[in-house]
């Protein structure tokens, strides 16, 4: 290593912009690999917070988004199973939000739900704890991710906007963090729902929540249900529809396929950069290897110096592509409100990513 380590700082400002080059070439699959991982955060925004162990949904669900209906009384039926302990039905729909005091208009991901059937516990993890699910009793109140844009939040001192054209209330916060799927989050009421929504029946909720008995066995319950109920039902366990979610936003949506293709295209940069950076090198190193040549090293070794090289050109790279991309992700967030994060699983990948260029 030493050897190979002064070939590459033998002339620094040269060493200096060939790190840098492929530091941005880094950097680039950082960003994307970023925006790839808010693709996926986005798909498990919602769905990975259910506390539930199986979901009752439509023969046409794919998404939550477009979920489709199923019949209350399924719910119902499900409770004659022993290790049901509780069935709580779910609204999902998109709501028109207005900021009456700055005319800003929003589109929120609205979530409702009977509290009475929850036992003091949503029916989703919020994000926040000790919520008083108390104050959603009143019709038009809600509770607000905070994580929602900026240009959203109530002004109004009691938290007075409108959805749908209709006076709300917001009466706490949540933090859930939806990305790509719409500006923000609204929890509330089935009451307060079908207030906004006067054309979605309170008999018709989106999903069904089941959460079993303690012990219970998983795979026996899904398969009594299955048994149990008509077809126009299906019953999935937790992680299928994690799963569901994750495929339709990665290969079914544009965001997922750009970001994808945005990944590709980084690792591509990267080797292209690194090749011509290495190459560029060994051409004006060429009489040192000659002489190296002559004096009896084998070409196994004289190829060992010049991955030594590559690794130590990468290292040179990654370290700052690694820092500055610490830095944008939280000002990305901060601004975009979406859910890019740096992770030592994301940094730990690109680093081997970085590595496997060079073979």
């Amino acid at each position: 290593m030493p050897f190979a380590l002064r070939l590459v700082l033998h002339q620094k400002r040269r060493t200096a912009v060939a790190a840098a080059g492929i530091g941005f070439a880094i950097l680039v699959i950082f960003m994307q690999l970023g925006f790839f991982g808010a693709v996926e955060n986005t798909a498990l925004a919602i769905s990975s917070r259910f506390r539930a162990d199986l979901v009752l949904v439509s023969p046409r669900f794919a998404r939550l988004a477009d979920a489709g209906t199923i019949d209350a009384a399924r719910l119902y039926q499900a409770q004659a199973i022993d290790e049901v302990e509780a069935a709580i039905p779910v609204f999902f729909r998109y709501a028109n939000w207005r900021v009456p005091e700055t005319m800003q208009r929003c589109r929120l991901f609205a979530i409702g739900f009977p509290l009475d059937a929850v036992g003091g516990q949503p029916p989703l993890d919020p994000g926040v704890p000790g919520l008083d699910l108390d104050l959603l009793r009143g019709q038009g109140n809600l509770f607000m991710d905070r994580l929602s844009q900026a240009k959203c939040r109530p002004v109004a001192a009691d938290g007075a906007v409108e959805v749908r054209n209709k006076a709300a209330r917001v009466v706490g916060e949540i933090e859930i963090g939806v990305g790509f799927l719409a500006d923000g989050a609204l929890l509330m009421s089935d009451d307060s729902f079908t207030h906004f929504f006067a054309s979605q029946p309170i008999d018709r909720p989106h999903l069904g929540l089941l959460r079993l008995r303690e012990g219970a066995d998983l795979g026996a319950a899904k398969t009594a249900l299955a048994q149990l109920l008509p077809t126009d039902v299906r019953v999935l366990e937790a992680d299928e529809v994690d799963a569901m979610q994750r495929r339709h936003w990665v290969e079914h949506t544009a965001v997922g396929n750009i970001f994808t293709m945005g990944s590709f295209a980084g690792f591509m940069v990267g080797v292209v950069v690194l090749y011509q950076i290495l190459s560029t090198d060994i051409r004006n190193q060429l009489p040192y290897y000659a002489t190296l040549k002559a004096m009896g090293y084998s070409n196994r070794r004289l190829y060992g110096y010049v991955f030594r090289q590559a690794w130590v050109f990468a290292g040179l790279g990654f370290a700052p592509a690694l820092v500055a991309s610490a830095a944008l992700f939280p000002f990305i967030h901060a601004a975009t409100r979406l859910p890019i994060f740096m992770s030592a699983g994301l940094a730990a990948s690109i680093g081997l990513m970085s590595v496997e260029r060079i073979w």
